[in-house]
């Protein structure tokens, strides 16, 4: 940026201040604009989920009722204190993200009742319909989405892949759409290198994601009840550590698969599950892009993956994962077997190749570089493109080429920025 030109003012506007998804994609888009944008972050009381931002010297106001509840007083208190803080704090660049939010204040501006004097880009960290959804909550939601597309004024919508981009184009019109300004901001991990502290008499499944019912953890107990007795399941997130959930987990298996299971409550720092897991495991009925499947390929594990929506896109990149249903779980907990001896047998060569892929597609440097481009986009002034890294690799080593198939490479992606509007047929083939 210029040196006679301020740098401009970006408001993140997120919901829970537990640790979860939102609240580390914030840290990320902190870490890649800090020194290219003065920056606020707006969100309900933090609870872990914003520990970073202090560090980084980045200003967080707190307005409570931002956190997801169907409760109508609720919801009044936390958009009225929304909309007082952002008319206070006057910016360049409003940034939303919570699901709830990014709703409601869509809503208000197709209303008009709320009209920003700056650009507002909303994020769909997952879309609020599909497979996997309530099909009341499905149809209500897809239909919602259709009318905003055609009613709301311009917008800078993000999607964090072309598929969920392609769909939204399919569901509410293309020709509808394409009014708006399409951005897709893939996610990023950022771990850093971990050391690896495994058992080698036990094999840890980790699942990391606040407990209801997206993540599914019910699946993941039964499916450890038809793993050998070696396996253990690593429960971290929001909710994990309730009694209620517990009890309720109890109910569904015999007490000698309970035991098996650690309830580990809110984990600020991944890399503690992490270090001690043999592979990730991910049991839910929707997503997006969950960071905690990107952030064990950084680490170098094998993925174990319910056949949601989206879950191909990341097997497809894997050297070492696979898809379940949940038909069968006997069958596939033999898959999941047979892939974990598969890993200990090939363990270096083939933590060099998730970890490569990655570092090729969703490290923080790739991150930073397009959200950079986004923001450069949306407010149409120059932003540096250099700044300087905020993690360091100890060595960054040769890897080979490896995956399913001996005949493919490892995929480099093109650049993941675009202001173009990506079709519905090309959408759902991503």
């Amino acid at each position: 940026m210029a040196a006679s030109e301020p740098l401009p003012h970006v408001i993140l506007v997120g919901g829970d201040g537990r640790p979860s998804g939102v609240p580390r994609h914030i840290l990320h888009l902190v870490s890649a604009l800090k020194d290219q944008a003065v920056i606020t972050v707006i969100s309900d009381r933090d609870q872990g989920g914003y520990s970073g931002l202090d560090q980084a010297g980045v200003r967080h106001l707190i307005v409570r009722g931002l956190t997801n509840r169907l409760s109508p007083v609720h919801l009044w208190h936390g958009v009225s204190g929304l909309m007082n803080a952002l008319s206070r704090n006057p910016a360049d660049l409003i940034w939303i993200h919570a699901r709830l939010l990014v709703l409601i204040c869509r809503i208000l501006m197709a209303l008009r009742i709320w009209r920003p004097d700056c650009p507002v880009v909303f994020t769909h960290h997952g879309l609020p319909y599909g497979r996997g959804y309530h099909p009341v909550v499905h149809a209500i939601c897809r239909w919602l989405e259709k009318v905003l597309v055609a009613t709301c004024p311009t917008q800078n919508l993000v999607f964090l892949n072309h598929r969920m981009a392609g769909w939204m184009a399919r569901d509410a019109k293309a020709t509808r759409l394409a009014r708006h300004r399409v951005h897709i901001l893939p996610n990023c991990s950022d771990l850093r290198p971990l050391t690896r502290q495994r058992n080698p008499m036990t094999k840890i499944l980790v699942m990391t994601g606040r407990t209801g019912r997206q993540k599914d953890y019910d699946v993941a107990a039964q499916l450890l009840s038809h793993l050998p007795e070696n396996f253990r399941l690593l429960l971290c997130g929001p909710g994990t550590d309730d009694r209620d959930f517990q009890t309720h987990i109890a109910s569904i298996v015999a007490p000698d698969i309970f035991d098996r299971i650690a309830f580990v409550g809110p984990v600020p720092d991944a890399r503690i599950p992490l270090s001690k897991a043999d592979a990730f495991l991910l049991t839910s009925r929707y997503e997006g892009t969950p960071i905690g499947a990107l952030e064990a390929f950084e680490a170098g594990l094998p993925i174990i993956l319910r056949n949601f929506d989206g879950a191909t896109d990341l097997i497809s990149k894997h050297p070492c994962g696979v898809l379940f249903s949940t038909r069968d779980l006997a069958k596939e907990a033999e898959r999941i077997v047979d892939l974990l001896d598969h890993f200990e047998a090939n363990e270096e060569l083939l933590s060099k190749a998730i970890r490569h892929v990655w570092l090729e597609t969703w490290s923080p440097d790739i991150f930073a570089r397009n959200a950079r481009a986004l923001v450069c986009s949306v407010l149409n002034r120059p932003i540096a493109r250099e700044v300087k890294p905020d993690y360091i690799h100890d060595v960054l080593v040769q890897h080979p080429d490896h995956c399913k198939n001996a005949d493919d490479r490892v995929p480099v992606p093109p650049p993941y920025y675009t202001n173009a509007l990506p079709s519905a047929e090309n959408g759902s083939r991503q």
